[in-house]
């Protein structure tokens, strides 16, 4: 028996060492998804469920005889060896709370007092040190679409009618979802502008609901438009009698001949330049995470450095995994988008965790039929040492909600310069009324945290040559080429 133990272990940890794997965490009684439930191992690295009660259990994360604990506030924690987690559901069970007063000193903190000593402590707990990270980075974007109709559609183009027109929008999906995930190593130097990042790998998922052109215009209609569109044109939009005026081209719809040398080059030219813009677009979406800290100057959630803005609940105290903590709330008393739950650790008053969301929209416009509304944004930070003396981000997970309506007439115009006679070749001219709802989730993970000095961080070779892969569903083994790095 012993020995067909060690065996299902052995077995356990090649299969986990060579492929990464999602794990999803429900109440057992109600079988409901628990959302951003705490999950950490025994070398104290740990993550966070999604909005959906799922995380990814990654190698990198974990050594191989570790312990895995998953909590949630209102249930039992659960504690779960490695080698027994065979299943990709955990179910927690109900628990009812009763906190009691914890007395840590012989005085207790007011909630001033607190945010006091968080500040005083600010240089001592957190890291700002010119720092490496290894991490994964996660957005996707999904969109409903509510509305989508043309009414009064007239075009010069044959085969593209009011009746083909309908059909289209009738076949388009309501709902629409795309995923991109990296891994790299991200480099944050605060005496510099721009960070610096080395990718790995990444990849692109999109739904099979995709609503792509080629999809939904179909062949015919494919045909129709390389017959009486010409490569060559370029075109106008106009929007009634506003002022406004947009050059477009369309690509992709006309073969490339293969012995075009001036043709190929300016192909491989524009790939260089999509993994260097890819590149800068991965920096600068990290870079936004990093600046979303509290700890950032210009950061929105400014509950500590600018606490005066801000009325705090009396602390109350509880544990935090292994960790006794104080819990603040705290709400705008003015202009302030944000309210927030701070997490703050009783010994050295590090926050350990932040919780916030907004309470007033964070835009709105609308003019002339116009309206676009940011209605949405909360999210979870966590703070670590990550075997580390210093406190760093090792966690962030943000969603965001947008809605957008447009309700005006609009004129595409196709013009040409080439050929002769006329520029103007086509027209189409509609009344659009279209409204959508997005979502859009970012979610960062840091597994590592190196200090390096000024001269390796000088020395760092930004030559990427990743672009991400596309794939229509998840694959395990997306993790292999990271693990061995």
């Amino acid at each position: 028996m012993r020995y067909i133990s060690m065996l299902s272990f052995i077995l356990f940890c090649f299969s986990i060492n060579g492929q990464s794997k999602k794990v999803k965490i429900i109440d057992s009684l109600s079988l409901e998804s628990i959302p951003f439930a705490s999950v950490y191992f025994s070398n104290n690295n740990g993550l966070i469920s999604d909005e959906e009660g799922y995380f990814e259990l990654i190698p990198e994360q974990f050594n191989i005889g570790d312990t895995l604990f998953v909590s949630s506030l209102g249930f039992k924690t659960k504690r779960i060896p490695l080698e027994f987690l065979t299943d990709s559901i955990i179910r927690l069970k109900q628990e009812s709370i009763t906190l009691k007063n914890v007395i840590v000193t012989n005085k207790q903190l007011t909630s001033l007092e607190i945010i006091k000593r968080v500040k005083q402590n600010l240089d001592s707990n957190y890291n700002r040190e010119i720092s490496e990270f290894k991490l994964f980075f996660r957005q996707d974007y999904s969109q409903t679409n509510e509305e989508f109709t043309l009414n009064k559609f007239k075009s010069s183009i044959k085969d593209l009618n009011s009746d083909v027109m309908d059909n289209i929008l009738d076949n388009l999906p309501k709902k629409s979802k795309s995923e991109l995930e990296s891994l790299s190593y991200y480099y944050l130097n605060n005496e510099v502008d721009t960070p610096k990042i080395k990718l790995i790998k990444s990849r692109r998922t999109n739904d099979d609901n995709s609503s792509d052109l080629s999809k939904s215009l179909g062949k015919k209609l494919e045909a129709s438009l390389k017959e009486n569109l010409k490569s060559s044109s370029y075109f106008k939009i106009r929007s009634g009698w506003i002022p406004f005026s947009l050059d477009l081209s369309i690509n992709g719809l006309w073969d490339i001949d293969s012995t075009d040398v001036d043709q190929i080059k300016k192909i491989k030219d524009e790939e260089i330049k999509r993994k260097e813009n890819f590149a800068k677009g991965q920096i600068g979406r990290i870079q936004n995470v990093y600046k979303k800290s509290f700890l950032d100057p210009s950061s929105e959630l400014n509950f500590i450095l600018k606490s005066k803005n801000y009325i705090f609940s009396n602390p109350e105290l509880l544990y935090l995994e292994n960790d006794l903590v104080y819990v603040l709330n705290c709400l705008p008393k003015k202009s302030d988008k944000f309210k927030a739950t701070l997490y703050i650790n009783s010994e050295d008053f590090a926050v350990l965790r932040l919780d916030y969301e907004n309470i007033k929209p964070l835009s709105k416009f609308k003019l002339l039929g116009i309206s676009v509304s940011s209605y949405l944004e909360k999210g979870r930070m966590r703070f670590s040492k990550l075997g580390g003396e210093k406190y760093n981000l090792s966690y962030f997970q943000s969603t965001r909600g947008n809605s957008v309506s447009i309700k005006r007439p609009f004129k595409i115009i196709e013009k040409n310069k080439v050929v002769k006679g006329r520029n103007k070749q086509n027209q189409i001219s509609a009344k659009l009324n279209f409204s959508t709802r997005s979502i859009y989730n970012k979610e960062l993970q840091v597994f590592k945290i190196r200090n390096i000095d000024p001269k390796e961080f000088q020395g760092i070779n930004e030559e990427n040559q990743v672009l991400p892969e596309y794939l229509k569903e998840f694959k395990t083994n997306f993790w292999d080429e990271f693990e061995d790095e």
